[in-house]
């Protein structure tokens, strides 16, 4: 996903500067091409030796700014070791840590040392900020009035988090966690402009439906896919609400997620999510909904207590009653329904789809034809039949591949 992006990291003198150098490993282990600038201070932490050995490019600091070099060279690749060279290189930008001193030179344009100096220079790439400092130092005035003039200047704030300091003050101003600088450097490679803001609901896991206290009937979805289309509709700059029962990943915080385990808790929570959206739409503004849950279709009446084994004998029985077909019933105005179905008869799968997606009033459906080849249940590919009306379209990949494919293709559909 980072794949040959330039990410150009400036780092500053805090004691979150370590977590710098495993971010350093994930993205060249994602594919990035990684340089980095350092203030003094930041050396006072971390030898150059450790930032050039992780990155494997010079870092550039006040002591080897270097002009005498060759015109012909290759700056794409190999820019000139000086401030105006790695600036012109850079694709993202990231200031992590970025102290409370910096925050305040950098909205201000002082350019007193390289660092300062560098970003001054740079081109209109985004810019994201990742503050590190004691809680009264961020939360001072002038430091606070410093990140509200940089957001106006394009910069976006990857916010500090709760915690223990290194100081021994607990509040806000340790560093964003490395898994959170990364979702947010991803979503800046792909943030897309016809998903951008939009509001999308995505369900997925499966229901779990009580037959006594202790006992439930279920099924086999991980919820793995459903993470995974969150994942990738975060990326590209939705708003996402995810309903599951199961979330076996880490997500974005920025994703909200609502944990439920019945079906009626799935369709309590998605009212409820379209609700929400619907307070703040827009007016022609459209609600995705991905029905990627596997809700039950058919549940027991719950018994009370716990089913003695010596109350039913040998066998026992189980009466299932039809459950609501909660999709189907689902119905505004500016909703667009896209629908997850799986089916193991492949002969009649497509046709099964196909009456599925006029019964529940679907813009698409998705057909999983489970079989040997594709056993998807918890495994990190899948293979999808995207079904409308009057289209077919096969995808296959990784499940936030194929998330991203499913994406793509909605946005040729022309639904809004």
């Amino acid at each position: 996903m980072l794949q040959d992006k330039k990410i150009l990291i400036f780092v500053s003198g805090s004691i979150a500067i370590y977590k710098i150098l495993s971010l350093i490993r994930l993205l060249r282990k994602e594919g990035a091409l990684v340089r980095i600038i350092a203030t003094k201070g930041a050396l006072k932490f971390i030898t150059p030796l450790s930032f050039e050995t992780l990155s494997n490019t010079p870092l550039l600091h006040d002591g080897n700014e270097c002009w005498a070099y060759s015109f012909s060279q290759d700056s794409t690749t190999n820019p000139p070791q000086n401030h105006i060279g790695y600036a012109k290189w850079a694709d993202i930008a990231l200031f992590a840590p970025i102290t409370a001193n910096s925050i305040n030179k950098l909205a201000h344009g002082i350019a007193d040392n390289i660092y300062l100096s560098s970003a001054l220079a740079l081109p209109n790439i985004p810019k994201f900020i990742a503050p590190s400092a004691n809680t009264f130092m961020l939360a001072n005035h002038t430091t606070q009035a410093s990140l509200q003039l940089l957001e106006s200047y394009g910069y976006q704030v990857i916010p500090s988090v709760y915690s223990s300091l290194a100081c021994g003050d607990i509040g806000h101003g340790a560093m964003a966690d490395i898994e959170t600088i990364l979702f947010t450097l991803k979503r800046a490679c792909y943030t897309h402009a016809y998903w951008w803001k939009k509001k999308v609901i995505i369900t997925g896991g499966g229901s779990s439906e009580a037959i006594d206290s202790v006992r439930c009937i279920t099924n086999h979805s991980s919820g793995l896919q459903a993470c995974n289309l969150a994942l990738a509709l975060y990326y590209l700059g939705a708003n996402v609400q995810l309903i599951s029962s199961k979330v076996p990943i880490s997500l974005p915080h920025d994703i909200k997620i609502i944990q439920v385990k019945s079906s009626s808790d799935y369709e309590v929570a998605i009212k409820k999510a379209l609700q929400s959206y619907q307070d703040s739409i827009q007016s022609n503004e459209k609600i995705y909904l991905f029905m990627v849950a596997a809700i039950s279709d058919y549940i027991p009446n719950k018994q009370k207590g716990k089913i003695k084994k010596q109350d039913i004998g040998q066998t026992m029985s189980l009466e299932l009653y039809e459950n609501k077909d909660i999709l189907a019933s689902l119905y505004a105005p500016n909703l667009i329904k896209i629908g997850f179905k799986a089916e193991c008869d492949s002969m009649n799968a497509k046709a099964h789809a196909r009456n599925a997606l006029l019964k529940k009033q679907c813009a698409m459906m998705c057909l999983n034809i489970i079989n040997e080849e594709n056993m998807s249940f918890g495994n990190t590919d899948n293979a999808f039949y995207l079904i409308t009306q009057d289209s077919e379209k096969y995808i296959q990949g990784t499940k936030l591949e194929v998330s991203l494919q499913l994406c793509f293709h909605i946005q040729t559909l022309g639904l809004e």
